[in-house]
């Protein structure tokens, strides 16, 4: 769909700190645009690790001249919000003529010892998850395995399970690893070898290992996301790792494997914005990895918000979500 023109009169940056019930606080600035009795939202999730600091989002976006992933997809997702909130339509309605009405999600298991590992299976399952994705501690190791028995024998056969190496593993430490969890019946593992690996090592583990290989931080790198893209390896796009919606749409659109969409562990702004994007993919994605807003004590947003294992576009204009008032000001940096 075509575009609504919005003049923005006011651009509003706010940085915030959200306590998380699982990890480290998590620090973003959200980003208002104001425009013609409108107002478009983003996110920008301070990752420091991928070279996003919470002062320099803010500093980015203040200026209207974005340089990090980051602070490209806040500011992009707020354009769409305002142009879509203009025509009247949905996001995903603005990106793609026919998006999918909801997506599948995995639910990420966060205990340690197997028998919580378990024990969190059966809640998460009784919820309605069938997918179900883990953290690897032990680089593939005894404490690997021992997690992943126990979510297999929780799951059942019919569980489909994920195994993230965040990208610990060398060639030959991966080659070895990813071959010896075969019993496992894994579905993918994501990011088995580091961020900046050559995709001549991807090509080699991919024909050696019987699981499906996922990039993740690998993304980070466009030129290495694209020869990904082109190999077939399945693309776990993070919003703020590409750059925002059409940055991943069209990562998406050369990608001759499945391509999921997931968060940076977001507010409701982010996941909204990352819902409707992975509802305009080409495909039908995956389950994607966008379970996750229960991880904080505030979404920061008012109205309901989609959670659960499987997420529906909302019926409103724009991302559907408006920001919570109080909620923003009780976790706001620059008071």
């Amino acid at each position: 769909m075509t575009a609504v023109d919005v003049r923005v009169e006011r651009v509003e940056v706010v940085p915030v700190r959200v306590p998380a019930r699982i990890g480290p606080a998590y620090e973003a600035a959200l980003v208002s645009l104001h425009g013609e009795g409108l107002v478009g939202l983003g996110e920008a999730p301070a990752l420091p690790e991928r070279g996003a600091g919470l002062a320099a989002l803010v500093r980015e976006l203040e200026s209207g001249e974005p340089a990090s992933p980051a602070a490209r997809c806040a500011l992009e997702t707020a354009r769409l919000d305002l142009q879509a909130r203009a025509a009247g339509v949905s996001l995903a309605r603005l990106l793609a003529e026919r998006p999918w009405p909801s997506v599948n999600c995995n639910a990420l298991v966060s205990a340690e010892r197997p028998a919580e590992v378990a024990a969190e299976v059966e809640t998460l399952a009784g919820r309605g998850f069938s997918v179900f994705k883990l953290k690897a501690r032990s680089r593939g190791g005894t404490a690997d395995r021992e997690r992943l028995g126990a979510a297999r024998f929780a799951g059942g056969q019919r569980a489909r399970l994920r195994l993230d190496f965040n990208g610990l593993l060398g060639p030959a430490q991966a080659l070895a690893a990813l071959t010896g969890l075969e019993e496992f019946g894994l579905e993918l593992v994501e990011q088995p070898l580091p961020a900046a690996a050559p995709v001549a090592d991807w090509t080699r583990l991919q024909a050696r290992v019987p699981v499906t290989l996922a990039a993740d931080e690998s993304l980070a790198l466009p030129a290495l996301a694209e020869d990904l893209a082109g190999l077939g390896i399945v693309l776990a796009v993070k919003l703020a790792t590409v750059g925002g919606p059409a940055a991943a749409l069209r990562l998406a659109r050369l990608a001759r494997g499945p391509v999921l969409i997931a968060s940076s562990y977001e507010s409701g702004v982010g996941l909204a914005a990352a819902l409707h994007t992975a509802c305009a993919l080409p495909a039908a994605p995956p389950a994607c990895g966008l379970a996750t807003l229960d991880r904080l004590d505030s979404g920061l947003v008012s109205g309901a918000v989609p959670d659960g294992p499987r997420l529906r576009l909302p019926d409103t204009p724009g991302l559907g979500v408006e920001l919570d008032r109080e909620a923003v000001a009780r976790y706001r940096l620059d008071k």
